[in-house]
């Protein structure tokens, strides 16, 4: 057998012993004489295929053809209708109630089991379309869903980001409003002072000192405003450039030398470990820009105190299709407690030194959305930290 499921449905138990003569040798076949049975085997168990009879008592095949087009269970399946009724007319009236073939009594054999055999064939097709269709109508629903999840969450992630600017920018302008405010106070109060002739040399000398500090204060807090909107542009800044071959160990070594005003007068050594022949495609400018930054953070949080160290720009190949770019530092090592916040936007240790927080995070996201990679750091055994971008050998192209 095909595996076909057909029912034939007559009132002549002679003509379906014929049909099913015909048939049954490569399908399953199962009857009904009665348009009434017919409708209750074709719900309980829908076939593949109806062969209908049109001259019937009760309900005429026209009747159940229609029937079997209205329930959504038994719509699709085709009906063949096979009759004695040979006239144009009522072959397009079959034809209009749905059936998809109609064959005159007396049938030949061969052509039953052509029609059949074509019409399970386009119906299977049709099935097997539909599922398709079905399949990726559901694969459209997810991959609009997770597009509608991932913009939530960029705008949720835009939101924090927005937050913690606004309060960062909030502080350092608090204070300047504060002493600017003070200063204008004190401004007046000596000038007063001196158009009444009551300006002491030693009140003047207090003013001028507390004048430098407010300054000083002024200078310092408005700074701090000026990198956090520095550091808040380097998130979404577009470092342009194109995918280019880039030889990593030149590249490394170029990349270290112009860190050198950085780091050399601090007394800490720089190092390049990486295999000569180690290539990449990527884009070059974005790569320069993340490692920089993860060298500059390495110089101002690995060495407190004045302390010397060394930090080691590295890559490996981690397989055909991934490479690990490192920089690792001998230094304090992350604090503990914090390495699970170590990438969030605005956090830092050192906030009492001028620092923003937003550097890590910038990098994070440029080796995620721009180089199709990820960034994990970590505290090294026996000491320091190892910062380690896991890179494709190429990065994809629409990125």
């Amino acid at each position: 057998m095909s595996g076909g499921h057909i029912l034939i449905v007559d009132d002549d138990t002679a003509n379906i012993r014929a049909l099913a003569s015909v048939l049954e040798d490569r399908h399953e076949v199962r009857f009904a004489t009665s348009g009434r049975r017919a409708l209750e085997l074709a719900s309980a168990d829908p076939p593949e295929l109806v062969l209908l009879d049109v001259m019937m008592p009760g309900l005429d095949g026209y009747a159940v053809c229609r029937l079997l087009k209205t329930d959504p269970a038994t719509a699709d399946v085709p009906v063949i209708f096979i009759t004695s009724l040979s006239s144009p007319e009522e072959e397009a009236f079959g034809l209009e109630t749905g059936a998809v073939d109609y064959v005159t009594k007396p049938f030949s054999p061969a052509i039953v089991r052509a029609r059949v055999a074509t019409h399970l064939s386009l119906r299977r097709a049709n099935r097997s379309l539909k599922d398709e269709n079905e399949h990726l109508e559901a694969l459209v629903r997810e991959r609009t869903r997770k597009l509608a999840q991932a913009q939530r969450e960029k705008m949720a992630a835009l939101r924090q980001m927005v937050a913690g600017v606004a309060h960062e920018i909030n502080t350092p302008i608090g204070v300047a409003l504060g002493s600017a405010s003070h200063l204008g106070d004190r401004v007046a109060a000596m000038t007063e002072r001196l158009a009444a002739n009551q300006l002491r040399r030693a009140e003047l000398e207090r003013f001028l000192a507390s004048a430098g500090e407010l300054a000083a204060l002024l200078s310092g807090t408005i700074a701090r405003a000026g990198e956090i909107v520095r550091c808040f542009k380097g998130v979404a800044a577009d470092h342009g450039g194109l995918r280019q071959t880039i030889a990593l160990r030149p590249f490394l070594e170029q990349v270290t030398e112009s860190l050198r005003p950085q780091w050399e007068p601090l007394g800490h050594r720089m190092a390049v470990d990486c295999p000569a022949d180690l290539r990449m495609v990527s884009n070059p400018a974005i790569l320069s820009a993340v490692l920089e930054q993860l060298v500059r953070n390495a110089l101002e949080h690995a060495f407190p105190g004045g302390r010397h160290g060394l930090v080691t720009v590295g890559a490996a190949s981690s397989g055909p299709d991934t490479l690990l770019l490192t920089v690792a530092d001998d230094g304090a090592g992350i604090v503990e407690g914090t390495a699970g916040r170590i990438l969030e936007p605005f956090f830092t240790t050192r906030r009492g030194t001028g620092s923003v927080g937003l550097g890590l995070n910038i990098v994070d996201n440029l080796a995620s959305d721009r180089l199709g990679g990820s960034l994990t750091i970590a505290s090294r055994t026996g000491g320091g930290t190892l910062a380690t971008l896991h890179l494709p050998v190429r990065t994809p192209p629409d990125l």
